[in-house]
């Protein structure tokens, strides 16, 4: 049997499919989490498949995720719907309801959130709504499994389909809005809560016109100072730890007239590359925590929202940002997640910005700079952070200019969930999968990366070469391309070789410079090149796997290569500047002056950015239309 789940985004399907699977699926409070199919066996019966459908408000339209629901119903109907609907906001669920009404498929109503209901005050007449739609009703809380019971038992002796809904049928977008909202009238009896009025007053505050910009800036740096310095801490003990592992093992294995080689790759390759790494997982756990208590109390909306008015300048919707926002956990997932976009060329265009937000991977590479020449200051992390909102908004503007980019933002609807205590539960589940994928990609493609590092750098063409490097394959390889990041003031072979495997997996860039055994603070000219070299992680091509993720999303081979050329010029070029502006200003220590200078750096960026996004001229949408203008020239005559 096949139970399908079906309902709008962020109205705790995924949290309901968990909790009859057993699966660990994603969730989060705000839209556009859900972008796949998603099958597994029900926990209590193996014999029934539960289907995770993509969240959708309705099976209308051209987004990915929606023709994935609706692909599905036309293809495999399932034997019968759960349709999820938010008991706090029926008058948009229920949209979708009516819609599923007219397939002739067997279903039943979960109204989600039955605690928040009694929390809001708000009275349901769930035989009433049973009546409206002919199917049973049944009020559920998912986030604290009542009643789900009862609802799969509901749902496997459901055998027939209700009658339609004639305005379902042929009925307008408005008279079917029209149609639920004259039924809900004696079906809902909302009233206005204390605790609703002060969540106003909160969103009044954080979606406003200049703080909500502060406060995303003040949060944003709390994390990073968090997962940085409380990270560090932890992560130092970790790196202790493997050091003494690699220097116990040494010592024992000397004494065992063990190879050289064989000293070198179990010591100095494996514990301590996989240590560099591993030190870094505190870090990671914390930033995931994070970020995962920000979707869950509903911030991140408030965000998507602050940003929708800057994005639509540019072409694209707040729609764009959630794909963003994921980006800062993993590239992969934030590609995945610009199947939520109706317009594929505003959602290809979104697949070239997402790679420059920093994922997890470089975040640790940050962090790991960051203690060993900045002291650990979170504000190295946070600059960059939001040196790649603006990247993302200047690359947008540029790359609108192309004619395979030029369209209309779509229309973004966003629900703005209710503030919410963040699941203990739910926030785990994240951490712990992410951890997961920290410690599968460490113990698989890092570590293979760190191994490739070692032999290159122990073997050259003559055979094993041990302390005389400069007769390695990596020292050859690191020489050739050095001269390539000379302007960038990190034009050393060991830099060079880790940028190499930091395509195949970001973290390798930090286990490759610890294997090659280098002093960290000679491989830089200055403060500036560091910052430099930074960006420059940042900015280039993400790992292997995301740009494997891009191709097949972008399905076109002239766009994927755009992308890496652009993404390569656009790190060069802005690595190029920060350490010219370095050298220039090198003579100036204080930090007063550096401060200064950031801001003023800051403002011109700015101001930059607004003069690109003004009004265009009506004729020729070239900025300003000023004498330049041809079109306005020819017009005017």
């Amino acid at each position: 049997m096949n139970i399908a789940l079906l309902g709008n985004p962020n109205c705790g399907k995924t949290t309901l499919f968990n909790l009859l699977t057993g699966a660990s699926g994603k969730v989060g409070n705000w839209s556009g989490v859900t972008v796949d199919m998603t099958v597994r066996p029900l926990k209590r019966d193996k014999t029934v498949n539960i289907i995770d459908l993509p969240g959708t408000y309705s099976m209308n339209g051209g987004s990915k995720d929606r023709n994935v629901v609706k692909d599905y119903f036309s293809a495999t109907p399932p034997d019968v719907v759960i349709n999820i609907v938010d008991g706090t906001n029926l008058e948009r669920n229920l949209f979708l309801t009516g819609e599923l009404s007219v397939l002739g498929i067997p279903y039943v109503i979960a109204v989600n959130m039955a605690d928040e209901l009694e929390k809001n005050n708000i009275q349901l007449d769930t035989d009433k709504l049973s009546k409206l739609f002919g199917v049973f009703v049944v009020k559920i809380s998912a986030k604290y499994s009542m009643n789900t019971d009862i609802l799969i038992k509901l749902a496997m002796e459901t055998k027939k389909s209700a009658e339609k809904i004639g305005v379902f049928i042929e009925g307008t977008e408005k008279e079917k809005y029209d149609f639920l909202n004259k039924n809900l009238k004696n079906i809902i009896v909302k009233k206005r809560t204390k605790n609703q009025k002060i969540s106003e007053k909160i969103d009044r505050v954080t979606t406003g016109k200049y703080a909500s910009i502060l406060i995303f800036f003040v949060v944003i740096t709390l994390v990073y100072f968090l997962s940085i310095k409380l990270g560090g801490l932890l992560g130092g003990k970790v790196n202790e730890v493997f050091r003494w592992l690699s220097e116990s093992a040494e010592i024992s294995l000397k004494m065992a007239n063990a190879p050289e080689w064989f000293i070198g790759l179990t010591c100095r390759a494996i514990l301590k590359g996989l240590g560099s790494v591993l030190s870094f997982l505190p870090q990671v756990v914390i930033l995931f925590s994070l970020m995962s208590l920000l979707e869950d109390s509903g911030y991140l909306s408030r965000v998507a929202f602050v940003f929708d008015g800057i994005f639509c300048k540019l072409g694209l919707s707040g729609k764009s940002l959630i794909p963003l926002i994921l980006s800062s956990g993993c590239t992969v997932t934030g590609i995945g997640a610009t199947r939520t976009i109706e317009s594929e060329t505003e959602r290809k265009l979104t697949i070239m910005l997402a790679p420059f937000i920093p994922c997890s991977a470089k975040s640790a590479v940050f962090g790991w700079l960051s203690v060993v020449f900045f002291n650990g200051s979170a504000i190295i992390a946070t600059s960059l952070y939001f040196l790649s909102i603006i990247i993302c908004i200047i690359s947008g503007v540029l790359l609108k200019r192309l004619r395979c980019f030029q369209c209309n933002a779509s229309t973004f609807f966003l629900e703005i969930p209710p503030y919410r205590l963040p699941s203990l539960k739910n926030v785990l589940r994240a951490v712990i999968d992410k951890v997961k994928e920290f410690i599968l990609k460490a113990g698989t493609i890092v570590f293979a990366v760190g191994l490739m590092a070692w032999f290159l750098q122990n073997f050259g063409v003559t055979g094993y070469v041990g302390t005389d490097i400069e007769k390695s394959l990596l020292y050859v390889i690191g020489n050739g391309i050095k001269y390539i990041f000379y302007p960038l003031g990190f034009g050393t072979w060991q830099v060079s070789v880790s940028l190499i495997s930091g395509m195949l997996a970001k973290e390798a860039v930090i286990e490759t410079m610890q294997i090659i055994g280098s002093d960290v603070n000679t491989l830089f000219s200055s403060l500036s090149s560091v910052y430099a070299f930074m960006v420059f992680i940042m900015l280039s091509p993400p790992c292997i796997a995301s740009l494997g993720v891009a191709k097949r999303e972008l399905a076109d081979k002239k766009l994927f290569w755009l992308m890496i050329v652009y993404q390569i010029v656009i790190a060069y070029v802005t690595a190029l500047i920060i350490n010219l502006i370095g050298n220039i200003l090198i003579v100036a220590n204080g930090l007063l002056f550096w401060v200064s200078v950031g801001i003023i750096i800051l403002l011109i960026g700015i101001s930059s950015i607004k003069r690109l996004l003004q009004d265009r001229c009506a004729h020729c949408k070239n900025n300003r239309g000023d004498k330049t203008c041809r079109q306005k020239k020819r017009y005017t005559i």
